[in-house]
């Protein structure tokens, strides 16, 4: 997956991201988030650092990933100015440059997760990838723990490339590698007002 066009346009990729809070993005999981304790959660792709700083304040230990410097290095120096970064009581958010669908690095710190969120990152990989990254993802999470991911559907306009996604076909990759779905959303409309935009969410669980 090349990070070219967010390195170049890292500025108005991050206030894209901000413009939108995590409570309206995620509206749909959030409950499922609210049934459990507080853990370690894996932000991949986490962009502008907005559901990374979420998850941070809300007390869970944050490990984000974002490849792209230019966006990584905004997002971190937005956390550092955030008020919460200052509690006595906040875990600075860890941030790591790796890509899927391998995550090597991330793989080298040997933590396993209660929390991994992907959102708007899947189809930047084609179907193959999309099963690598399953595959990792489940290595990656804890026993109980939940995936996330939301899912665009609709093509690009700036020359970024979507794959598409066959949700069924990942679901049934998905229960190969020990994920079970808990609970999928219906299509919805963009938060950014994008008419050839819609979304997808699917929250799947570790047995």
């Amino acid at each position: 997956m090349s990070n070219d066009i967010y390195q170049h346009n890292a500025d108005s990729f991050f206030k894209q991201y901000e413009s939108v809070t995590s409570e309206q993005v995620h509206a749909f999981w959030l409950p499922e988030l609210d049934k459990r304790a507080i853990g370690t959660a894996l932000d991949v792709g986490a962009g502008s650092g907005r559901d990374a700083k979420f998850l941070a304040a809300k007390g869970w230990r944050v490990i984000a990933v974002e490849p792209a410097n230019s966006l990584r290095e905004l997002a971190i120096k937005s956390e550092h100015l955030s008020e919460i970064y200052k509690s006595q009581t906040y875990l600075p958010i860890d941030w790591i440059a790796d890509t899927l669908p391998n995550l090597s690095l991330i793989k080298v710190l040997n933590l396993r997760y209660d929390l991994i969120l992907l959102s708007a990152v899947l189809m930047h990989l084609n179907q193959h990838e999309q099963q690598q990254a399953l595959n990792n993802l489940s290595y990656l999470l804890n026993i109980g723990g939940i995936l996330v991911m939301t899912l665009r559907v609709g093509e690009f306009s700036d020359g970024r490339i979507a794959y598409p996604i066959d949700v069924e076909k990942l679901i049934a990759h998905a229960e190969m590698q020990h994920l079970k779905l808990l609970t999928k959303s219906q299509l919805v409309t963009d938060q950014l007002g994008r008419s050839n935009v819609t979304w997808q969410t699917i929250v799947l669980t570790k047995e």
